[in-house]
Formats: C-alpha cells, sequence, structure tokens
C-alpha cells in the first residue's frame, strides 16, 4: 500500500494571531523548531537530512571567519529571529534564516531593538538551505519578502541540485551552480565562496 507523504511544515493556527512579543515569550517545544508569519505560528520538525545543516554550516563558518577579523559585522544561524514584518502589516512576521549577516553599520540598530526587547530588522544577508518539502515558489516568495522587509542580498541554496539562488533589490534573480562562486557584492566586499565549497 502507498504512503502518503507528510509535509515536513505543519502550520498551527493558535486561536487568535499572535504579535513578536508574545512569540518571543512562547517556551520552547522539544523537537520542534517554529517561525511567525503574519501572526501565525509555523512549527517544523527537526531535519532528517544532516546535509541541511553541513551545508548551513560551512556557509556560517566562511562568513565568520572572513568577517571576524575585519570587524565587518556579524554572522548569525537558524535560532536567531528577524523581523520580516512589511511596511503596514500589522500581523507580525519572524523569520530565521539558516545563516544571516548583519553589517557593522546596522549593527547598533539591531541591538537596539533587541535591548528593547523587540527582533533585530531584517539582516543585510539572509542564507536560506531549502529542505526537501519546500518549492520554488515559496522560496522565491520567502526571498522576495526579505528584500522587502529591507535585506541587500538573498541566498537560497537547493542541496539536491547543488545550485544557489541569488537574490538583489536591483537585479533579477540569478542561479549559480558547481562551477560558481558566490560573491558578497557590496553587502560584504570581497567576499566569495566557491560554490562547491558549501557542499564539501
Amino acid at each position: 500500500m502507498a504512503t502518503t507523504k507528510q509535509p515536513q511544515t505543519i502550520t498551527i493556527t493558535p486561536g487568535d494571531r499572535i504579535t513578536a512579543a508574545e512569540y518571543a515569550a512562547m517556551p520552547p517545544e522539544q523537537g520542534w523548531r517554529t517561525e511567525l508569519f503574519r501572526g501565525v505560528v509555523v512549527r517544523m520538525p527537526l531535519i532528517k537530512d544532516l546535509r541541511h545543516e553541513w551545508v548551513a554550516g560551512n556557509l556560517y563558518a566562511a562568513l565568520h571567519a572572513y568577517i571576524t577579523p575585519r570587524r565587518s559585522g556579524r554572522a548569525s544561524m537558524e535560532q536567531g529571529g528577524y523581523n520580516a514584518t512589511l511596511p503596514g502589516e500589522t500581523d507580525e512576521t519572524i523569520w530565521g534564516p539558516d545563516v544571516a549577516f548583519i553589517s557593522a553599520e546596522r549593527l547598533p540598530a539591531a541591538l537596539s531593538s533587541i535591548a528593547r526587547g523587540d527582533y533585530a530588522p531584517a539582516p543585510d544577508l539572509a542564507a536560506e538551505v531549502v529542505s526537501a518539502s519546500q518549492s520554488r515558489p515559496e522560496m522565491a516568495e520567502r526571498a522576495q519578502r526579505w528584500l522587502a522587509a529591507g535585506t541587500r542580498l538573498v541566498w537560497n541554496v537547493w542541496p539536491e541540485s547543488q545550485t544557489v539562488d541569488v537574490w538583489t533589490p536591483d537585479t533579477p534573480m540569478y542561479t549559480l551552480s558547481l562551477r560558481d562562486t558566490l560573491d558578497g557584492l557590496d553587502v560584504i566586499p570581497d567576499f566569495s565562496l566557491p560554490v562547491a565549497g558549501l557542499f564539501a
């Protein structure tokens, strides 16, 4: 008998929509990670495919090694939440990209938000390692939201095809393959990483 594939992402609507402050006060739930999307809690199980974490770890390690001696900013991993609420929206969105970068110039604003008890604004770079259950339209929507919220560079990393979709506010999306190199552009000047290095 054929089995129905269960989705890896489960959306829970806890009655009324909640605020970012209420979301931040929620207790952790063992075995799950969550995000807030327009006031609705999205509940996601731990990922079985460890390649997802290895790719994120490779990117974080390369970024951290580059930015730390230059004092050019700070990098975080998926446990760090950022405010991806768009102007005019009343229901808030808090997302945790697999890897993020905040430039030194924007770090004071992020720290001020945190000191007030709020989430940091959208990062300069948001990198998402795509899970098996996520589709291209879904990831395109996430990238476009990041950009609209103030992020300047988005990398959607596809482990199965070993490619990276690059999104910026001013250019059409383009895709890099194993023969190409990730470029930090003007967000992380002079940072580069062979795409193949993500999957090593």
